[in-house]
C-alpha cells in the first residue's frame, strides 16, 4: 500500500536514532523546548529568542491566528490553498477572505497586494512552495507582498514547510529581512517526521516580542521530550543524506509530471514533493488507484477543488516505479490518451 495522499516525507532518522529518542531516560523527563530552539535558531541564523518550537507548523499557524487576529479579525490566503489556514481562522472565530489563485499558474502578486490594501487584514498566510499546487513565490515576489503588508498594517506569515524541495523559492533568510514577516515550518516533509509533530515559527530580531506572545498562546509542553530529541537529531542528519532524498524527490516529480502530461492531464509546475493535476473524473481516478492500493488526495464536494488530484511522490525508486505502473494501467482502463499509452 502506498499512502500518497498526505504529503508525508520519508523518515531520515536511523533505527538507532529512533531507539534513543524513545529511551526510558527521555521518556521520564519533562520537555525542555529550548533544547530544540537553540540549534534550530543557529540553523536559521537567529537569536534563540526569535524562534518558537511548536507541535508542527499547524500549531504555529493556530497560535498566530489566535493571537494576532482573534475573534473578528481578518485572515487572508489564496484559494485553492492549504485548508488548515481556513480551519485555523474558524477555530479562532476570525473572519477569512481568499484571493483567487490559478493552481496551474504563478502567484497572483498584483491581486494579493491589491487585496491587502483594500481589506487590510490582520494576517496574510502564504506557503512557498504552496499547497496544493507546489508553485513558488520568488524573493522579489515576497518583497513586494511584504511591502504591501507594511502599508496595510498586516503581519505576513510565510510558510516554508516545503522549501527544501525548491531551488527557486524565497527562503526564510529572505523573509527575516522584513519587520512584518514571520516564518513557519515543519519537520514533516524533507525530514519525514510527521508523526512527531515538530514545527516552528520564527522572525527577525524585530519580531522577538511577537514570538514571545506566541509562546504564551499555547500550553507550556506542546512538544514531547521525544519530539524535541527527534528534532535535534533531524537537524544533525548528514546533509548529503538529506540532499540525496531531496534530489530523488525532484527526479520523481519531474518524471511523474512528464508522464501525466503525456496522458493529456493539466499538470502544475510543482517544486514540492507532490504533483497536482486537473482531471474531469478526479474521484473515479482516485478510486481506481485506490483499488491498486495507492492513495492520492482529492477534495470531493469542496468548491474550487472538485477536479483536482494531488499525488505525493514516495521518494524511493522502487515505490515510484509502482506508482507510475499503476497510473499507466489505470490510464489504459479509463481510456486516458490510449494512443500515448499504447
Amino acid at each position: 500500500m502506498l499512502r500518497l495522499d498526505a504529503n508525508e516525507g520519508r523518515c531520515l532518522l536511523s533505527e538507532n536514532d529512533l531507539r534513543e529518542i524513545l529511551s526510558p531516560e527521555i521518556a521520564r523527563r519533562y520537555p525542555v523546548r529550548g533544547l530544540l530552539e537553540g540549534p534550530l535558531a543557529e540553523r536559521l541564523g537567529l537569536p534563540a529568542s526569535c524562534v518558537l518550537a511548536t507541535a508542527g507548523a499547524d500549531d504555529a499557524i493556530d497560535r498566530a491566528v489566535r493571537t494576532l487576529a482573534g475573534p473578528g479579525g481578518l485572515v487572508m490566503s489564496t484559494h485553492p490553498g492549504f485548508v488548515e489556514f481556513l480551519a485555523a481562522a474558524q477555530r479562532s472565530s476570525a473572519m477569512y477572505a481568499s484571493i483567487s489563485k490559478d493552481p496551474f499558474g504563478p502567484f497572483p502578486i498584483r491581486e494579493i497586494c491589491e487585496a491587502l490594501r483594500e481589506k487590510r487584514p490582520q494576517l496574510l498566510i502564504l506557503s512557498s512552495p504552496d499547497n496544493p499546487s507546489g508553485g513558488v513565490l520568488s524573493p522579489t515576489g515576497l518583497a513586494e507582498i511584504a511591502a504591501a503588508c507594511g502599508e496595510s498594517g498586516t503581519i505576513f506569515i510565510f510558510d516554508a514547510t516545503y522549501g527544501d524541495f525548491s531551488p527557486n523559492t524565497a527562503t526564510p533568510a529572505d523573509a527575516f529581512a522584513f519587520s512584518n514577516v514571520l516564518v513557519s515550518g515543519s519537520f514533516s516533509k524533507s525530514r519525514g517526521l510527521a508523526g512527531f509533530r515538530i514545527g516552528y515559527v520564527a522572525g527577525g530580531p524585530q519580531m522577538e516580542g511577537i514570538i514571545g506572545r506566541l509562546a504564551e498562546a499555547g500550553p507550556p509542553f506542546s512538544l514531547s521530550s521525544s519530539a524535541i530529541e527527534a528534532g535535534r537529531r533531524a537537524l544533525s542528519i548528514d546533509p548529503d543524506r538529506v540532499k540525496a532524498f531531496v534530489d530523488e524527490i525532484r527526479r520523481e516529480v519531474r518524471e511523474l509530471s512528464a508522464l501525466l502530461k503525456s496522458m493529456d492531464f493539466l499538470v502544475s509546475e510543482s517544486e514540492a514533493n507532490f504533483v497536482l493535476i486537473r482531471a474531469d473524473e478526479a474521484i473515479p481516478l482516485a478510486a481506481a488507484l485506490r483499488r491498486k492500493e495507492i492513495f492520492v488526495r482529492t477534495w470531493q464536494g469542496k468548491p474550487g477543488y472538485e477536479d483536482l488530484v494531488r499525488i505525493t511522490v514516495p521518494g524511493e525508486a522502487g515505490e515510484f516505479g509502482e506508482l507510475t505502473e499503476a497510473i499507466i494501467s489505470v490510464g489504459k482502463i479509463m481510456g486516458i490518451n490510449k494512443e500515448a499509452l499504447a
